[in-house]
């Protein structure tokens, strides 16, 4: 297995050959400027034009101070009209240094209307591939080191790639016309400009390398410094962090992360400041023996005041010119970890594109089509499900978690999945679901297999609730409403949810009821662990689907609510295809069937009384959790 840099695993291996990789970062460069003409076409044009004049400008009013300085010179020799003329190239200064300026604050503007448009065009498409993925990309580590990277910088990096880009750009047609301006006074003065430029650029680019190199192999690392954050800030683990007594433990492990850092970016900051001065130096002698040359020439009289005046600007301006131009490509070099990480991130093959459900509008308000299931009613009855030697295994992992698993449900039959922690049962929801497929076999709707059943139409004719079922910082209606989209504001459906899942006196107990805000993040109420449970049951309620897929739905619930709960179960799938995932035995007998897993296994399968009777791990589990309620 070769080594992952994003992972952290071990050094990370430098890219093969200095002219690739100047090669990638411009062309990183020339993307993100493409996302900019995406995101704003008229903005990015503007842009382009205003880098255009903010790059003429200055030669343009260096050139005009050289008329004007010599016309004074001339004035003062009695050459006639020529302070007319000196005053007429004041006043076209005065207009180019206008011009300067305004370009300067215009582009100012543009660039935070840039900000917004294209830090809204990256997240955008950072969550549109999100989206459109399927689950098992967010069970892997180098898939969210990606995601998590393309988040955290999306609102600025790309604003400073392409601002640096416009900047290269700026600064080569500047350099390109003092170029032009010292050719007329020495071919060799040329030389020397870009030449006194090349040693700084050539640093930068070097530490630029290593800083890329650096942050590169910390990207495992600075998430795992994201998670103690997570860990330590938020609500949801506030209380065992505080209990358990982790801070401190966290925050020497958060600290340790950071401390290596801080050291690593120091040694790098130094070795760069030490190789700047000794460049800066250098250049700056290399300058002013240029100046020295010019002012020699002006001296022996070869050279009028206003063109050593010129000169001296051109030496001067345009090695700047120069510098900031491959500055620029020196930061573009350092910022392509970003853009590097990014555009890798939007290239992952959309496996699982979003499809609305059936019934729900879309973009403009057009119900999508999926192949005759225009609405829920159109669902039909429950259909038979077949699991034909199903094997499954995680991505990654070293044994199935599944595995020869033949199952048949038969329409509107109640089935039970009992076993230990770790057997598949779970497993066995993501693939009936489709969030995986079968490593091996198939799984049969009415004898169609699910991977060939869109999977917009395969979720709307499953309603499940998992364990870990999600907390929605909604309102109370919008929490059941999620249940199914094309109900979402139909007050009546959610209603009736809420009612079956028992937690329609809970609501009506609330401030503003259904309308209630839940979850303390915006000031909303906070509900129990059960109540969110009975909340969560009612969002499966409210989705009107043929199979019901259950998993510990009763986990949070006392008794005397269980049985409440259940009661309502029975009589909601009456006319549906209901799965049931339970470690309470109390609750399996309702079931027309039990299956047992274990070890991956389907290892039993009857009803409560043939399972006792066999005398098998059912009848075991079940009379240990029987003993619990019996005497001695």
């Amino acid at each position: 297995m070769t080594e992952n840099p994003a992972r952290g695993d071990g050094p990370a291996e430098e890219p093969p050959g200095r002219l690739r990789e100047i090669t990638d970062v411009l062309r990183n460069a020339r993307r993100a400027f493409g996302l900019l003409v995406e995101a704003d076409r008229n903005l990015a044009l503007g842009l382009v034009l205003l880098t255009f004049g903010a790059a003429l400008l200055p030669v343009s009013i260096a050139w005009v101070g050289k008329r004007l300085i010599d016309d004074v010179v001339a004035a003062g020799q009695g050459v006639a009209g020529s302070g007319t003329s000196a005053l007429w190239w004041v006043a076209l200064e005065c207009v180019l240094v206008v011009g300067r300026s305004s370009i300067s604050q215009l582009t100012q503007l543009a660039q935070a209307q840039l900000r917004l448009s294209l830090g809204l065009k990256v997240n955008t498409l950072i969550l549109e591939k999100a989206v459109n993925v399927s689950y098992g990309h967010f069970e892997d580590a180098d898939f969210n080191d990606k995601l998590s990277q393309a988040r955290r910088e999306a609102s600025s990096r790309p604003l400073d790639v392409v601002r640096q880009l416009l900047l290269l750009i700026r600064n080569s047609i500047t350099l390109a016309g003092y170029a032009t301006i010292l050719a007329g006074f020495s071919g060799w003065a040329v030389l020397v400009l870009l030449g006194s430029a090349l040693p700084p650029f050539l640093a930068e680019a070097r530490f630029g390398r290593k800083a890329f190199v650096l942050n590169r192999s910390r990207m495992f690392d600075n998430r795992r410094a994201h998670y103690i954050e997570v860990l330590l800030s938020r609500e949801e683990t506030a209380k065992e962090v505080k209990l358990f007594s982790l801070s401190g433990l966290l925050l020497r492990r958060y600290r340790a992360f950071f401390e290596r850092f801080h050291l690593e970016d120091k040694a790098l900051a130094r070795r760069r400041a030490n190789w700047a001065i000794f460049l800066g130096v250098l250049s700056i002698l290399t300058l002013y023996a240029c100046y020295a040359w010019v002012v020699s020439q002006a001296v022996a009289g070869v050279l009028t005041v206003g063109a050593m005046t010129l000169y001296l600007v051109a030496f001067r301006e345009g090695q700047t010119s120069f510098q900031d131009g491959l500055l620029a490509v020196a930061k573009l070099y350092e910022d392509n970890l970003f853009m590097t990480n990014l555009f890798e991130y939007l290239a992952i093959p959309e496996d699982e594109p979003h499809e609305p459900l059936p019934g729900e509008p879309v973009g403009t308000g057009e119900v999508p089509d999926h192949g005759g299931l225009a609405s829920v009613e159109k669902i039909g009855r429950p259909p038979r499900i077949e699991l034909r030697d199903v094997w499954f295994r995680y991505p990654g992992a070293s044994r199935e978690s599944l595995q020869e698993v033949n199952l048949t449900i038969e329409p509107g039959e109640t089935i039970a999945v009992v076993g230990p922690n770790g057997a598949g049962k779970t497993t066995l929801v993501k693939l009936l679901t489709g969030l995986y497929r079968p490593t091996q076999g198939q799984i049969l709707l009415d004898g169609a297999d699910i991977t060939t059943i869109s999977t917009a139409a395969l979720r709307a004719r499953v309603g499940v609730i998992f364990q870990d079922f999600v907390r929605f910082h909604f309102t109370v209606a919008e929490n059941i409403g999620v249940g199914w989209l094309p109900d979402l504001g139909n007050r009546e459906e959610i209603e009736s949810a809420a009612a079956a899942g028992g937690i329609d006196e809970v609501i009506r107990s609330l401030p503003e009821g259904f309308d209630q805000g839940l979850g303390r993040w915006f000031g909303g109420e906070e509900l129990s662990v059960g109540q969110w449970q009975r909340l969560a049951l009612a969002r499966a309620f409210m989705r009107r689907s043929p199979i019901l897929v259950l998993d510990e739905p009763t986990a949070s619930l006392d008794a005397e609510a269980e049985v409440e709960i259940f009661s309502r179960f029975r009589s909601l799938a009456a006319e549906r295809t209901a799965i049931l995932i339970t470690h309470r035995f109390s609750t399996v007998r309702m079931a027309d069937r039990i299956v047992v897993f274990e070890g991956g296994r389907l290892t039993e399968n009857g009803s409560h009384a043939e399972l006792l009777e066999r005398g098998g791990r059912y009848a075991k589990m079940f009379r240990l959790q029987a003993a619990g309620y019996t005497e001695d």
